[in-house]
């Protein structure tokens, strides 16, 4: 046996690996944005078609949903949920309640005041337009692992801090942007002085001449 045969095996070409090549830490990152930014079109879509089933607005919806959670509210602390005057809460109350969706009534612990909660007539139309929803994405979280879990919700708790976070400085910082100032009112000038023209005319030809 030659030394060339006792090397030819080293020479032969290694089979490729079939593994995916995994992306970069920062593609991974980038990947992960654009699927926030994918998942939170989908919902704002989804909120749309939901205010048209519901046959209300986005903000009756958003008053809605915040009913749903706390089951029980009172006018001013939704007031402060939607960063609403009591006036203009007072508005949506009614029309939620003109839809069925809402009643009001006297609050147990203090009757002095009044108290908003939810109907069931919510909760049936809660069913017929999010129950398949609620029960495909209860299959999809428990499809993941207890560890995986704790990863996707410390991420989502994180996420949702950091966006409430610039909100809130948005909504403290930044000042309102100037309004417009009105354009002069020319043609209203022009008006004004052709309108006075022949009362002008009139008054010079009343005036008696002198003699």
């Amino acid at each position: 046996m030659s030394s060339d045969s006792l090397r030819a095996p080293a020479s032969r070409a290694r089979p490729t690996s079939s593994v995916t090549p995994q992306p970069s830490p920062r593609a991974i990152v980038d990947h992960v944005q654009q699927a926030l930014r994918a998942l939170s079109s989908e919902i704002d879509h989804l909120d749309a078609l939901a205010a048209e089933r519901y046959g209300l607005n986005r903000t009756d919806l958003h008053c809605l949903e915040l009913l749903g959670r706390a089951g029980t509210i009172t006018p001013t602390a939704l007031a402060a949920a939607l960063g609403f005057t009591t006036g203009g809460v007072t508005t949506v109350i009614d029309r939620l309640e003109q839809a069925g969706y809402a009643r009001r009534r006297p609050d147990p612990i203090d009757r002095r005041r009044l108290v908003v909660e939810a109907t069931d007539l919510l909760a049936s139309r809660d069913e017929e337009i999010f129950g398949r929803l609620i029960a495909s994405t209860t299959a999809l979280i428990s499809s993941y692992s207890d560890s995986q879990l704790r990863t996707i919700f410390d991420f989502l708790d994180r996420a949702h801090a950091t966006i409430a976070a610039h909100g809130e400085s948005l909504h403290v910082r930044t000042p309102p942007p100037p309004r417009p100032k009105p354009p002069p009112r020319v043609t209203s000038g022009v008006q004004g002085s052709l309108e006075h023209e022949p009362r002008q005319r009139r008054a010079s030809a009343e005036r008696p001449r002198s003699r």
